[in-house]
């Protein structure tokens, strides 16, 4: 049944290929997205020595069709920038990485955490690097955020409330898939990736909002009270944080001076609680139904503890680290170091917390270098965008875009390793390549497309008959 399931879905990317004829790649793009999220490896696997899933099956369809789209003429190769080869750089670093020490464990091979967490969301960022992207384009991409943000916060509020027969798909209100049950998991089985989803639509709902009427003022204003309802069922801290992170960034950016003053009010007023005590509920706040409010505050507790073990490895090898994927082979002799007084033990059945000290300890100053120099860089990027008040909205919408999915990503990898969370490097590095082709190109106007079926060729032609004296 699963390879009549695998060989359906390989059969049906030949209906892609009038999308692709039409120059909607992004199209392309976008459901894989959609599926991998949704009918992902939880919903449907074909195990083997790699594991495909009707997402990947799809991501290499989606591959072969951007390269189809260079014979009509709808993908080309732009003019690399710094942000394009740090990136390279550091896919190629995490790689060699994977090699460097003993070889791994068959059951978790470091070779293919950096096949599906970065090399997949690097053939992301490469598809949105080489297409054009239009007014049309963007339009499809806010539709498309907006829908997945609120069908992710509903799901999240009926997981919350018990109500699983309202959930789809199944697998996501599965008891015996223990971890995160009873939080507003979603389709990742994550409520940090669940979040950070929702955060990216509610930034392209507050740009929305922002540029529309009053009508589409009240009904997306209804829409980001859903989605922030969705935040709060997932019961995560750092959720919570990169929401209001991501809706003050676009504030910031575009809100009338009122709107600035009211954002700084409410987070005074948080600030204010959390001194008289709500900081101290907070932490022993009971999320999972099968852990008590003590199991919540410890795992606070293991974070100071995760941090020092990481300190202790990365002094051993600063700069290269112990090898992408490898913590649990090299941790365990970290773990019986006295000279802090800490019970370091306690960790030692946990994995880091924090992308950052993750992969520093992974793969070093060089790898945690090249990430954080992407990351600035592509922030600096989605600043200039956003705040050039003399380019069109198409362009302020993906910079803000871009800046509200970071603040995501940092608020959110600041407490779990974000980088091993399903499709979060898939959303992130796709809008990355699609905020510096806006940036390097600007956006295409309509008649920049190529008619159906046209080849690079034919373009030429007639470009030189058009240019040559008559």
């Amino acid at each position: 049944m699963n390879l009549l399931v695998g060989l359906f879905a390989v059969a049906s990317l030949i209906w892609l290929v009038p999308i692709v004829q039409r120059g909607h790649l992004l199209l392309v793009a976008l459901l894989t997205l959609l599926v991998g999220t949704l009918f992902g490896p939880f919903f449907f696997a074909i195990e083997g020595s790699i594991q495909f899933s009707l997402d990947r099956i799809l991501w290499l369809g989606m591959i072969v069709l951007t390269i189809a789209g260079w014979r009509f003429g709808y993908t080309s190769f732009p003019a690399l920038t710094r942000i394009d080869w740090v990136l390279a750089a550091m896919v190629l670093w995490f790689l060699l990485s994977c090699f460097r020490t003993s070889p791994a464990p068959h059951d978790h091979p470091p070779e293919a955490r950096w096949l599906f967490y970065l090399a997949m969301p690097a053939g992301m960022y490469v598809m949105a690097r080489v297409i054009s992207i239009r007014s049309f384009d963007l339009r499809w991409l806010s539709r498309f955020l907006i829908g997945l943000g609120l069908y992710l916060s509903i799901t999240a509020l009926l997981e919350v409330a018990g109500l699983h027969a309202f959930v789809f798909p199944r697998y996501i209100v599965d008891p015996e898939v223990w971890e995160f049950y009873g939080r507003g998991r979603g389709p990742l089985l994550n409520p940090a990736g669940n979040g950070m989803l929702i955060i990216i639509a509610v930034t392209a709902c507050g740009v929305e909002l922002l540029q529309s009427g009053r009508r589409g003022k009240l009904l997306l204003a209804v829409a980001i009270v859903i989605m922030f309802a969705g935040l709060y069922a997932t019961l995560t801290r750092s959720v919570w944080l990169g929401g209001i992170g991501a809706l003050a960034l676009v504030a910031v950016v575009q809100a009338p001076r009122w709107v600035r003053v009211l954002g700084l009010a409410i987070v005074m007023l948080f600030a204010a609680a959390s001194v008289f005590g709500v900081k101290d509920q907070l932490m022993r706040m009971k999320r999972d139904r099968n852990l008590t409010a003590a199991d919540a505050e410890r795992s606070v507790k293991l974070r100071p503890l995760l941090a020092v073990v990481a300190w202790e490895m990365f002094k051993d090898r600063p700069l290269t680290g112990h090898g992408f994927g490898r913590y649990d082979e090299s941790k365990h002799r970290f773990h019986t170091n006295r000279s802090y007084g800490l019970p370091l033990e306690e960790a030692r059945d946990y994995v880091q917390h924090n992308v950052f000290l993750s992969v520093l300890v992974d793969t070093g100053m060089v790898g945690f270098g090249l990430l954080f120099t992407w990351l600035v860089m592509l922030g600096g990027v989605a600043w200039t965008m956003a705040r050039n008040t003399r380019a069109g909205a198409d362009t302020r919408f993906i910079g803000l875009l871009m800046l509200g999915t970071l603040a995501a990503y940092v608020a959110n990898g600041m407490f779990h390793d974000v980088l091993i969370i399903p499709m979060v490097h898939m959303f992130l590095f796709f809008l990355a390549g699609c905020a510096v082709t806006v940036f390097q190109s600007g956006v295409a106007s309509a008649e920049q497309s190529m008619p159906v079926g046209q080849p690079v060729g034919a373009r030429a032609s007639l470009q030189s008959c058009a240019n040559s004296p008559t």
